[in-house]
Parts: C-alpha cells; structure tokens; sequence
C-alpha cells in the first residue's frame, strides 16, 4: 500500500512539475523578446513568459527584442510598447481597420527607432520615430515592406498589384518596376536587400537579382545576414550569404504563428 501512495505522489509530482506556468503579467524588464505569439504572449530571452496587456493582434518585433508594436484592442490603433521602460507610443491617429495577415501595413526599421503604419485600404503612412515621438505623413503608399530613416518601401495602392516603390520625403519615388505585392518583399534591417519570395536577393542600390537558394525563407528578417524560415519541422535562421538553415528552438505549436525578436 506505502508503495502505491509513493508511486502516486511520484506521478503527481512529475505532472506538476510538467505542467505549463500562467504567463505573468506584464512588468518592464531588459529581457528582450526572443519571439511572441500573435495572442500577446511573449517568451523573453530569460525564459520567462510574459502577458503583454491589451493586444488584438502583435504585427512586429524589433530586431533587438526590446520593442513590439500591436493593435491596441481598445482603440483600435498602433502602438509600440519599449519593454525596458514600459512606455507605450501611439503610432497612428486613424482606426487600423481590418488587417489581413498577407497585407503588411507596419514596418520597423533595423534600429528600432522608426515605425512605418498605415490603416487598412488608406493610401497613407505614418512614420513614427519612437525616441522622439516625432512623426512624419507619406501620401500615396499603403502595404509597407521596409522603413528606414530616410524613407519607406511599399506599394502606392492598397488594392491590386501595385509596383513596389522607396519614397523619401521631398525626394521622386524610386519604383522597382518588376517587383510587386506578390513577390512578398521584405527590406533587410541594414537596407542593402529586397528579399522576395522563393528566396531572391534584390540589390536595393541596383534593383538586381544578386543571390538565389531554393530555401523556405519568409519575409520576415532575423538580422542583416538571416531570414525566417519554416517547415513542417520548425523554425530556422536561413543564412543569405550560404543558404544554411540553423534549427531554432520555439516551444509553440506548429500551426501557431509566432514573430522573432533576438533569435540569438
């Protein structure tokens, strides 16, 4: 009987300890995100999980993992929210709307001081510079790629296969004539590369193709030398240069997205 109830308190204690912690409320802290789920929920480089507050959908990390920007499920804005200080920036004064998941409408740039939005079907983009909270109107641009600052890469239309164009401030926008929403284009944190999709590197001064490997890279940057990528196996860093994959360990579920803050 004694080794019954020991082997039951053994069972119960694995289970226990087995089990999945609540993720704690959200508190400043200089852990940065090393990837968060599109819930809000973010697993920070110290291995805590942490509830980020109010969030109808997280649309960015920076590439540092210490700020994030999501739609405000109360106002039904952008915000970006500094995980050291807890400072919240509002990024946009129109509603978001609704947002699809293949129409990016927010970009950070590879420091992670400006932020490009624009609301759902509105030809308009705000870019936001987070240290200052300075901000800055763009006519004629609505799917966002890439922001630097200096300009933004994006498409002149919300509707359509709009071109793909770099508009800076008081400068003619520069259009890269065969490139468009399709090819899923993602600018590269330092603004050397356009990549596209089936894993093309564009030189962003030429607008020509430079590197090309049939790797299952996403548009969405690790740092300047790696790009996402996914299988039905996980997540990996897919090296630009060699076209290398490095397994990433993400606790999530497979069908889950989750986005990446510092993969290192």
């Amino acid at each position: 009987m004694k080794v019954r109830l020991a082997l039951a308190a053994l069972l119960l204690t694995a289970c226990s300890s087995a089990a999945p912690e609540d993720p704690r409320p959200f508190a400043p802290t200089q852990s940065p995100v090393r990837w968060i789920r599109t819930s809000g929920i973010a697993h920070l480089a110290s291995g805590q999980d942490v509830a980020i507050p109010s969030v109808a959908k997280v649309v960015a990390v920076s590439r540092d993992g210490h700020r994030i920007a999501y739609i405000d499920d109360a106002s039904d804005r952008y915000v970006a929210l500094d995980l050291r200080t807890g400072q919240i920036r509002k990024l946009n004064a129109k509603p978001v709307g609704r947002v699809m998941a293949h129409e990016p409408h927010l970009a950070i740039s590879g420091d992670g001081v400006f932020f490009a939005t624009s609301p759902a079907k509105v030809a308009e983009t705000t870019i936001t510079n987070f240290d200052t909270s300075e901000t800055r109107i763009i006519k004629n641009v609505c799917r966002l790629y890439g922001v630097t600052g200096s300009g933004v890469l994006g498409t002149r239309d919300c509707e359509g296969d709009s071109d793909l164009r770099w508009v800076s401030p008081g400068k003619k926008p520069r259009v890269f004539e065969l490139l468009n929403r399709n090819d899923k284009p993602s600018l590269s944190p330092d603004g050397k590369f356009i990549a596209v999709r089936g894993f093309t590197l564009i030189d962003f001064a030429t607008g020509e193709a430079v590197q090309d490997f049939p790797i299952p890279a996403t548009a969405q940057w690790l740092d300047a030398d790696h790009l996402l990528a996914r299988t039905d196996n996980g997540y990996y860093a897919a090296d630009i240069g060699t076209g290398t994959l490095t397994k990433l360990t993400v606790n999530a579920p497979p069908h889950e997205t989750v986005l990446f803050g510092r993969w290192q």
